[in-house]
């Protein structure tokens, strides 16, 4: 079967997140004079705790940014106003080539050209989906991608179901048609492969280029991605 489209997650998938949340920090702290380092630490403690919240249900995911805002401010001691004055001006000001994984353009451009339809599936915690269509679009890749869906706009969250199949009827394609690739094994992988799209999870930290099962794929960079579907197309027919 040919594969007709790529979903993407974009966090630490096509963009680094870590660099993004200590641009955050230094914005608060200039705004509120305190210490950068302690607010970025913790940060990374409440991410943390944030996808925690997420995998347990927690979220309210028909309005999750607000939500996460609640709950960042009361974690990190500082109001739901500063942390979106924060972020604001760190979408405005970060340099973007700072955020890039510096493969993503080449990989977008290759798969682009071999026809296939991109798109973006992002979860969220405190910046709306719209902040990341503005550094996407800084960065010149919203050329490649035909829609970009999140979790704000479509009122579910990975792994769920629901956003799944928000995903292939947006596309119009099945399951089968479709490979989604992320970097968290359960949100993006193994939601990926529970509704029956292909799934590859890109981890750094994998001691092989490329372990494919079935409809599954594990890889330790996303250079490795058009090979993988290259393998998936000719093992399913």
């Amino acid at each position: 079967m040919t594969i007709h489209a790529i979903s993407f997650d974009v966090w630490d998938t096509l963009l680094r997140l870590k660099p993004f949340h200590f641009r955050i920090a230094q914005e608060i702290a200039t705004l509120n004079h305190t210490n950068q380092v302690k607010i970025y630490e913790d940060m990374l403690k409440n991410y943390q705790l944030l996808k925690e919240y997420r995998r347990k249900g927690i979220l309210r995911f028909d309005d999750i940014v607000h939500h996460c805002l609640e709950l960042s401010s009361q974690n990190l001691g500082i109001s739901i106003e500063l942390l979106k004055e924060g972020v604001t001006k760190a979408v405005l000001n970060i340099e973007p080539k700072d955020l890039l994984i510096k493969e993503s353009p080449q990989i977008l451009d290759e798969l682009y050209l071999q026809g296939k339809q991109i798109v973006t599936l992002g979860n969220l915690i405190f910046w709306p989906g719209f902040y990341n269509r503005i550094l996407l679009e800084r960065l010149g890749l919203t050329k490649y991608f035909r829609y970009q869906l999140y979790a704000d706009e479509i009122k579910y969250s990975k792994p769920s179901k629901e956003i799944f199949s928000r995903l292939c009827q947006t596309l119009n394609l099945e399951p089968p048609q479709i490979v989604h690739v992320g970097d968290n094994k359960i949100e993006d992988y193994e939601g990926a492969l529970n509704f029956g799209l292909y799934g590859i999870w890109v981890n750094p930290l994998f001691n092989k280029d490329i372990d494919v099962k079935d409809k599954g794929a594990i890889v330790n960079s996303i250079v490795q991605i058009p090979k993988v579907i290259r393998l998936f197309e000719r093992n399913s027919n």
